[in-house]
C-alpha cells in the first residue's frame, strides 16, 4: 500500500519574537544618536540666554540629574531585559497591569506626538531647500523613515550610526573651528559679563539646566531595544551610561566654544530668529569661519539630525506597543513579528499612521510640551520601580556578580534612584502650571496632560472587559 506524501507545512509569516543583533558599539551610537538629536541645535541659544557663559555649568548638572534615572533603568534591564521597558518595570514591581499600562500608554503617545514634532521641524529646514507644503515634507519623512523602520533592526541601525557619525561630525566640526577663541572670556560669568557670585546669578544656572535637561532625553530609549540586543543584561546597562557620557563631553565642548565666539546674548537672539539658517550653532560656524557658508552647512546637517531622531522614536514607540501586546494589554496581532524581516509589523505601521494624523494638524504647537509631562512622569515611575522591587527583596540576594546594580545605596535603598524621583516630582509640580488653549479648552498644561494620559485606563478597561486580548499560541 503506498503512503500518502505529505506536503511540508507552509513557514509562518509572524514568528515569536525580536532579531538579536546589535552589539555595544551598535546600542551605543543609537543612543547617543538620540539623545543629540535635534536638540543642541535649539537649546544651546535659549539656554545661553539664561546662564549665560556659565552655560557649559548647566549642562555638567543636567548630565548628572539625567545619569540617576540612567542608573535605575540599566539595573531595571539587568533584572528585566524586554521591550516596553517602562511597562516591564512597573508590572513587574507593582504586580498591578493597570498602573504598567498607564506607564507604558504615556511612552507611546509621548514618542507619537515628539516624532510629529520633529518631523516638522525637519520639513522646516527643508523649505530652504525644497518649495512644498511643510505638512506634506512632514509626513513624506514619517513615511520614509517607516519603512526603513519595517526593512528589519540591523538596516535601521546601519542609518542610524551613519546619520549620527554626520550630526557628531557637524558637532566636532563646531569644537574644531572655535577652539582658538576659547580663553577670550569668562567662562565663570553670567550673561552680562559678571563673575558668578550671589545666589541670583547661580540660580540662573539652575533655570538653563531645567531647560538642558530636555536635551538629555533619549538615553531611556536603549532600554527599549534590549530583545534585539546581544546579551541585553550586560551591553544594555553598559550602552545607557557610555551614551550619555559622551554625548556629555561633546554638548560641554559645543557649549564652551559657542559662548567663547558669540556673546550669550546674541546667542540667546539667534534662537528666536524664524529664520532657520540663523540659528545658534550656524550663527557660531558663521563667526568662527567668518564665511556664511557655514551656516548653511549647519542646515545640512539638521535635517540628519531631525531625520535621525524621527527613526529612533518611532522604533522605540512601536517596541513599546509591540512590547505590551506580548504581555497581553494590547491586541495580539500588535504583538506579531515579521518571518522575513523580524519587525513588527502592525505596530511600526499604527505607531507611524498616528504620528501622521497628528502632522496634519499642521501646528503641533504647545500640544508638543505635553512630551515633557509625559517624560517626567515615566521617569518617576522608573524610579520608583527601581526603589520597590529593592524593598521587596532587601531580605533576600536577588543579584549576582553578572547583574549590574545602581551605585550609592544605603543598605538596600538606591539613593540615586530617589535622588531621581525626587527631581522628576519636582519638575511635574512646579514646571507645567503655564496655561494652554488646545481642543478649546484653557487649562495647566498640567493638568491638560493628565486629562490626555488618563484616558489609558478607558482603553485598558475596554479590552479587558471586552475580552478583545486574544493571544494567540502560535505567538
Amino acid at each position: 500500500m503506498r503512503s500518502k506524501r505529505t506536503t511540508p507545512a507552509p513557514a509562518p509569516l509572524f514568528k515569536k519574537g525580536l532579531k538579536q543583533s546589535l552589539g555595544l558599539i551598535q546600542t551605543t551610537i543609537y543612543g547617543v544618536g538620540i539623545i543629540l538629536g535635534a536638540g543642541i541645535y535649539a537649546l544651546i541659544g535659549e539656554a545661553a540666554g539664561i546662564a549665560g557663559h556659565s552655560v557649559w555649568l548647566s549642562f555638567v548638572l543636567a548630565a548628572v540629574i539625567a545619569m540617576f534615572t540612567a542608573f535605575s533603568y540599566a539595573e531595571l534591564t539587568t533584572l528585566f531585559p524586554k521591550s516596553a521597558a517602562e511597562f516591564i518595570y512597573v508590572q513587574e514591581t507593582t504586580e498591578s497591569k493597570a498602573a504598567a499600562f498607564f506607564i507604558g500608554y504615556v511612552s507611546i503617545l509621548t514618542g507619537i506626538i515628539s516624532a510629529s514634532a520633529v518631523a516638522l521641524g525637519f520639513a522646516a529646514y527643508c523649505k530652504l531647500f525644497i518649495s512644498i507644503n511643510p505638512v506634506w515634507l512632514a509626513a513624506g519623512i514619517i513615511i520614509l523613515m517607516t519603512l526603513i523602520n519595517l526593512k528589519g533592526i540591523v538596516e535601521s541601525a546601519f542609518l542610524n550610526t551613519i546619520f549620527t557619525l554626520i550630526e557628531v561630525g557637524g558637532l566636532f566640526f563646531i569644537i574644531i573651528t572655535g577652539w582658538k577663541f576659547i580663553g577670550n572670556t569668562n567662562l565663570l560669568s553670567d550673561i552680562n559679563n559678571q563673575p558668578i557670585q550671589s545666589f541670583k546669578q547661580f540660580n540662573s544656572i539652575i533655570s538653563a539646566t531645567s531647560l538642558i535637561f530636555f536635551a538629555y532625553i533619549g538615553f531611556e530609549d536603549v532600554a527599549n531595544i534590549a530583545e534585539e540586543t546581544k546579551n541585553p543584561k550586560k551591553v544594555i546597562p553598559a550602552a545607557l551610561i557610555l551614551s550619555l557620557l559622551i554625548s556629555t563631553v561633546i554638548y560641554i565642548l559645543v557649549t564652551i566654544v559657542a559662548v567663547s565666539v558669540v556673546p550669550p546674548a546674541q546667542l540667546a537672539l539667534s534662537s528666536q530668529s524664524a529664520v532657520v539658517s540663523q540659528g545658534p550653532l550656524a550663527l557660531v560656524a558663521t563667526q568662527a569661519m567668518n564665511n556664511p557658508a557655514a551656516g548653511n552647512l549647519f542646515t545640512f546637517v539638521a535635517l540628519f539630525a531631525t531625520a535621525n531622531t524621527i527613526l529612533v522614536l518611532l522604533i522605540v514607540s512601536s517596541r513599546m506597543m509591540y512590547g505590551i501586546a506580548r504581555e497581553k494589554c494590547l491586541p495580539a496581532v500588535l504583538g506579531r513579528v515579521h518571518r522575513v524581516n523580524q519587525t513588527p509589523v502592525a505596530a511600526i505601521i499604527l505607531t507611524s499612521s498616528v504620528a501622521i494624523i497628528f502632522v496634519f494638524k499642521g501646528d503641533l504647537g504647545e500640544i508638543a510640551k505635553l512630551t515633557n509631562v509625559g517624560v517626567f512622569l515615566s521617569f518617576l515611575a522608573v524610579n520608583l520601580s527601581l526603589i520597590i522591587y529593592r524593598y521587596k527583596h532587601r531580605l533576600s540576594n536577588v543579584y549576582d556578580s553578572n547583574l549590574f546594580r545602581s551605585p550609592v545605596n544605603y543598605k538596600w535603598f538606591p539613593l540615586m534612584a530617589f535622588a531621581g524621583s525626587a527631581f522628576c516630582l519636582g519638575m511635574l509640580l512646579t514646571q507645567f502650571w503655564d496655561s494652554i488653549d488646545l481642543f478649546g479648552l484653557h487649562m495647566p498644561l498640567i493638568l491638560f496632560g493628565m486629562l490626555i494620559f488618563l484616558t489609558a485606563f478607558p482603553f485598558y478597561w475596554y479590552y479587558n472587559q471586552n475580552k478583545m486580548i486574544r493571544f494567540d499560541r502560535e505567538l
